[in-house]
């Protein structure tokens, strides 16, 4: 009887990681992009309400981040018993693409602590 592995595709937990970052940023980026677009009013305030869930939606960026290096450097590349055409080892256009979004999300992140140099 063969088992199925349900293996979590990185590329998912890389667009969670980013989507989560940035809604975690939404309340310091927002309105600097906003500002710089030309949209200006008192209702900018009400992003604000994002800065609350700030630390849970971090906390998620880090967990998919870190499933999504799991999946994508440490899963076991061993072929099957039907897959003889699989290659072992990371691809280095999934290891770009990973380091790539790392980054992006990290300015997200940290731009509570960088946006008041720009401004």
């Amino acid at each position: 009887m063969k088992f199925i592995k349900s293996k979590a595709d990185y590329r998912h937990l890389i667009a969670g990681g980013i989507a989560a970052s940035l809604t975690a940023s939404i309340c310091c980026i927002g309105p600097l992009v906003l500002l710089t677009t030309g949209v200006s009013g008192a209702w900018m305030s009400n992003l604000m309400i994002f800065e609350r869930y700030q630390a849970i939606l971090i906390t998620a960026t880090l967990l998919a981040f870190a499933l999504a290096g799991r999946s994508l450097f440490f899963a076991s590349n061993a072929a099957s018993d039907g897959d003889c055409c699989e290659e072992s080892g990371t691809d280095w256009k999934k290891a770009s693409v990973f380091a790539a979004s790392s980054c992006l999300a990290l300015v997200f992140i940290s731009s509570e602590y960088w946006i008041q140099f720009v401004l």
